[in-house]
């Protein structure tokens, strides 16, 4: 079953809805972004967060004793990284995603990550440092990638391409942001729900 993230939360409204329809995983972002949450406003929306559902913190290119404060405080399962993993970032002792920015045409072959590690593959954009383009790109780049890797698929996903992207890589997840919002930090209820949906029914066929 593909696993599903849902990032850039904000709100109490957006993460119980998350919750209630099965999301896997809740992405808190950490860093510069419109999208940006406190640590200490996080560890209030994870209180509610059951157990069963993973918490993940998006950082950029914050060192790992940063990173280390925010796993603590808000019982963090996982970490997105847009910088190169270091040694302190695993011994914090939980998931890793390393993020790939992915350009067009761009060869994947040669990228190697360590056991345990769930590279997220985002869009590279010359105007973002790091992920929250809402822009997809060419999954079949990453075809040889995902058959190695657990890998998570991100960028531009919504509800009517998600279904495409697990039919063309059979990824361990997927990570949605702007695709299912109203607005930058708020999620839409209708699209959150269709985008659900549709990763379920692409697990089917």
């Amino acid at each position: 079953m593909t696993r599903i993230k849902v990032c850039g939360n904000t709100n109490p409204q957006d993460v119980e809805l998350a919750a209630e329809l099965g999301v896997d995983l809740l992405g808190f972002i950490f860093t510069s972004s419109r999208r940006r949450i406190s640590v200490e406003d996080a560890r209030a929306l994870v209180r509610s967060v059951p157990d069963s559902v993973g918490r993940v913190g998006v950082f950029i290119d914050e060192p790992a004793s940063e990173i280390a404060r925010a796993v603590a405080a808000c019982e963090l399962t996982g970490i997105q990284i847009y910088r190169p993993v270091t040694d302190d970032d695993r011994s914090l002792g939980v998931t890793l995603f390393p993020a790939v920015r992915v350009r067009r045409g761009e060869s994947l072959r040669d990228l190697w990550f360590e056991d345990g590690d769930h590279p997220l593959l985002d869009t590279w954009a010359a105007d973002t440092v790091g992920g929250g383009t809402g822009r997809s790109w060419s999954w079949t780049d990453a075809i040889p990638l995902a058959m190695r890797y657990p890998i998570a698929v991100s960028g531009g996903l919504n509800p009517g391409n998600v279904g495409d992207a697990i039919a063309e890589l059979k990824p361990w997840g997927v990570d949605v942001c702007s695709g299912v919002e109203s607005d930058p930090g708020h999620k839409d209820p209708a699209k959150l729900r269709a985008f659900v949906s549709a990763v379920r029914q692409a697990d089917q066929k």
